[in-house]
């Protein structure tokens, strides 16, 4: 009876250790886009146009949800891909709520509220 345990657990230790490591990690996601500008300047906060990053706003910049950037371990400067809508550069972060979000930097209202809401589209991080 010893021997039978014995060999039942030896061979379930060197069965958990044969199994193939997963060697990829998760390079895309499925997520919401809208587009933002900062809006008028507040000098109460002093804050308008500045990231998480802490550069000043430009175009071709976008802020990333939180569990976003957690699933794919972006850090500030990462370029990323938008499917059909181009490469911008990660380096701002959205609100803890937010989920599954990205937004667009537009260097101007008009063309924020024109942007809209694009739901479904791809986001790939860029090696």
């Amino acid at each position: 009876m010893r021997k039978i345990a014995i060999s039942c657990l030896l061979g379930l230790v060197v069965g958990l250790l044969s199994f193939p490591k997963p060697t990829m990690c998760v390079t895309m996601c499925i997520v919401t886009v809208t587009a933002y500008h900062p809006g008028v300047y507040d000098p109460s906060t002093g804050r308008r146009g500045v990231t998480a990053s802490g550069l000043k706003v430009a175009k071709g910049m976008i802020a990333v949800s939180r569990d976003v950037e957690k699933n794919l371990n972006l850090d500030f400067g990462d370029c990323v891909l938008l499917h059909g809508l181009g490469v911008y550069e990660f380096q701002d972060r959205m609100a803890r709520r937010l989920q599954k979000k990205v937004d667009i930097y537009m260097d101007c209202t008009k063309k924020a509220r024109r942007f809209g809401v694009k739901r479904y589209i791809m986001l790939v991080k860029l090696a």
